[in-house]
């Protein structure tokens, strides 16, 4: 009963918070509003969007979130909790955890956290953990049960089938696997290592580069097209400007 009381003391407050918010009366200004948003809410708790107090998918959520099935936001700024899977349309800044998917429209700047999922289809900053990320551009931590991609990554990642970056990879990638990059500028660790342009290091049984401007490779196969000795054992290298 006591519990219930606090539940529902909580979801008072936050609503009368939400409508003095609402009003214009609660921050001077919305250049901090999330795009689309019609105000913002320092609590939202419900079974899933938009059945949630407060009611509907278009608040700024500025502090905690608590949904049992979906949590759907425009900004988040603090905690999301989520059963199955969370959406945020503006960005995130904080620390997200669902039991699927955790989608994000725009930038993150936190912590993200799934068994499933971890979509951004904007610039991710701070750390995933997940079976599978996906996103444009992370600077950070990326830990994946089984694969990650990326457009461009800065930072250490780590999965057990893949890490594809079809740009530029900065930093340190491990797999079991495969990892695989345009141009890789640090340390790749698999089964098999591949990049279009190497500056850095390849230890794994096979590792491929088909440009190496500076870069050594320690495997069974190793190689270096852009070398005149193209394939050896043990390990390769090449530092210095491509061969005709």
């Amino acid at each position: 009963m006591k519990n219930m009381k606090l539940v529902l003391a909580t979801a008072a407050i936050a609503a009368s918070v939400t409508v003095f918010a609402a009003n214009g009366e609660a921050e001077p200004g919305t250049e901090g509003q999330g795009v689309g948003a019609i105000g913002w809410t320092p609590v939202q708790i419900g079974l899933f969007a938009p059945v949630s107090i407060p009611w509907g998918f278009d608040w700024d959520v500025k502090g905690f979130d608590l949904n049992l099935f979906y949590i759907e936001t425009v900004k988040l700024q603090g905690l999301g909790i989520s059963g199955i899977a969370s959406r945020t349309r503006d960005n995130q800044d904080g620390l997200l955890i669902s039991g699927v998917c955790n989608w994000n429209d725009s930038d993150v700047r936190g912590l993200g956290i799934t068994l499933g999922a971890n979509l951004g289809f904007g610039d991710v900053y701070g750390i995933d953990v997940a079976s599978f990320g996906m996103r444009n551009l992370m600077k950070g931590m990326d830990v994946n049960l089984l694969a990650s991609y990326q457009k461009e990554f800065v930072g250490w990642q780590t999965s057990c089938v893949c890490n594809f970056t079809e740009g530029e990879c900065t930093g340190a990638s491990f797999s079991l696997a495969l990892n695989m990059a345009k141009i890789e500028t640090g340390f790749q660790a698999a089964t098999i290592n591949s990049a279009q342009e190497l500056h850095g290091v390849q230890i794994g049984v096979i590792n491929v580069a088909h440009e190496c401007p500076w870069g050594l490779q320690i495997g069974v196969i190793n190689i270096i097209l852009d070398n005149k000795i193209k394939i050896l054992p043990l390990v390769n290298g090449y530092f210095g400007g491509s061969e005709e």
